[in-house]
């Protein structure tokens, strides 16, 4: 079945900020205006982040608006590709629902609830949930529209290995995540803009997405030689956006900060809170959630973890930990305590002990914090590069993004991410002495 280009290019429009007017179909509006949907404006894109840089209160609504702009031109460079993607008028309603849907099913306050694994799942499993559920009216408006809520469902949670994606779907998922994808090249370009620094205006956008062509073997995304520029300015764009961004150790701080909060409500025997109450609702509705929780177990907010965090009481830097200082046993065991959110508890909980004996300090269990980024991000550069008559080496059209001939990136800048932002901290409460004593000697009390 031809592909309706017309689909791709008329609809109703919305006005947006990075990408100025955003075309969606008439019948996808029907998806927009669910009430599933309708949640995401009340979820912030960047957590915490706004408390360092108090204009980023961009939402995952406009986000995913913006993911679907994108999408929609990635699919009109694809289809114009020699050869063509190999996409039918069904597969590009699929792709746009999923770009459309593709955060669905985040929780509140970015992927921090995410990393408490023993409670929470991944958000694009339980937006599977809510996508393949009958009874939701996300899954009904799928079906009214024409499109398989179940291919939605595979195209964002292709990696799911407790279901087989079928070949089409994982082709339109390689289309909507990877190296170069809709979703990072949206969200690096809005939250530079939001949080008032100039990386995303770096990035040649029109020239990177005007390079997009097919690659028939790998059945995935590509790009010409003519946007290699454009891409390597947005590898560069993503790294400083985690450096100073993302990983910017005050917004480590209150994201340690809400996570232990978060664990110890849960771990008290008394809680009445469960994974539930965390699903399908607003910050401001969990927030007060928690707060009433706090309350009802006889504590006093103030002097819990979520309480100093309402009020930017936050944990300061008492050691920072490069892994590239340590032995590799050492990176081995802190990959184990990230894994293990309970196991991170524990030392956090000993080094209180420890250290409240050696400075005759009265610590509670939650003063010190360890703070462990995520290992899986890292910035991709796994992209075939076509060449054409323009080839620079005597090799076979394309070469990797990260040949030599192509660019440096993979050799001189992905290792500096890795040890220059992907880094561990030791925080703890403002409290000068103990600050220094864990600067002296946090490191003897770790592997």
């Amino acid at each position: 079945m031809a592909v309706d280009m017309l689909y791709l290019e008329e609809g109703k429009a919305i006005r947006d900020p990075i990408w100025g007017y955003i075309y969606v179909p008439r019948e996808m509006m029907a998806l927009i205006d669910t009430e599933d949907y309708q949640r995401l404006r009340d979820l912030s894109q960047l957590g915490h982040v706004m408390l360092v840089y108090p204009g980023a209160r961009h939402s995952r609504f406009e986000h995913s608006l913006g993911v679907f702009h994108i999408a929609k031109r990635f699919l009109s460079q694809l289809l114009r590709a020699n050869p063509p993607a190999e996409i039918d008028q069904a597969d590009v309603k699929v792709l746009l629902a999923a770009a459309l849907l593709h955060d669905l099913g985040h929780y509140p306050f970015s992927h921090i609830l995410e990393e408490l694994h023993a409670s929470f799942v991944p958000h694009e499993r339980r937006g599977r949930r809510i996508i393949e559920d009958p009874g939701t009216e996300i899954h009904q408006t799928l079906r009214d529209i024409g499109i398989d809520p179940g291919r939605v469902a595979n195209v964002i949670d292709f990696r799911n290995r407790d279901v087989e994606i079928p070949p089409q779907d994982l082709l339109l998922a390689h289309i909507l995540s990877g190296p170069l994808d809709p979703d990072k090249i949206d969200y690096l370009l809005r939250d530079s803009r939001y949080c008032g620094i100039p990386f995303g205006e770096s990035v040649n956008r029109d020239r990177l997405i005007g390079s997009i062509t097919f690659d028939p073997v790998r059945r995935r995304p590509a790009i010409t030689h003519k946007g290699v520029s454009a891409m390597e300015a947005l590898v560069f764009t993503h790294y400083l956006m985690y450096r100073n961004v993302y990983w910017h150790h005050t917004v480590r701080a209150a994201t340690a900060m809400f996570k232990r909060g978060v664990q110890d409500v849960l771990l008290d025997p008394r809680c009445r809170l469960g994974a539930s109450d965390f699903e399908r609702v607003t910050e401001s509705e969990l927030t007060r959630k928690l707060h009433d929780e706090i309350a009802a177990l006889g504590l006093r907010l103030d002097d819990h973890l979520l309480g100093r965090l309402k009020r930017r009481r936050l944990y300061k830097v008492a050691r920072v930990v490069f892994p590239h200082e340590r032995a590799q046993a050492f990176v081995h065991y802190f990959y184990e305590l990230y894994n293990s959110p309970e196991k991170r508890r524990e030392k956090e909980i000993e080094l209180c002990r420890a250290f409240g004996q050696k400075l005759g300090l009265s610590l509670k269990g939650d003063e010190i914090l360890i703070d462990i980024p995520s290992f899986t991000k890292t910035p991709q550069v796994d992209l075939k590069v076509f060449f054409g008559s323009h080839i620079p080496v005597d090799r076979d059209d394309p070469l990797s993004f990260d040949d030599p001939e192509v660019s440096g990136l993979k050799e001189s800048f992905v290792n500096n991410f890795e040890t220059q932002a992907k880094v561990f901290r030791i925080y703890c409460i403002d409290q000068p002495g103990l600050r220094e004593a864990l600067k002296q000697d946090v490191k003897n009390y770790l592997p």
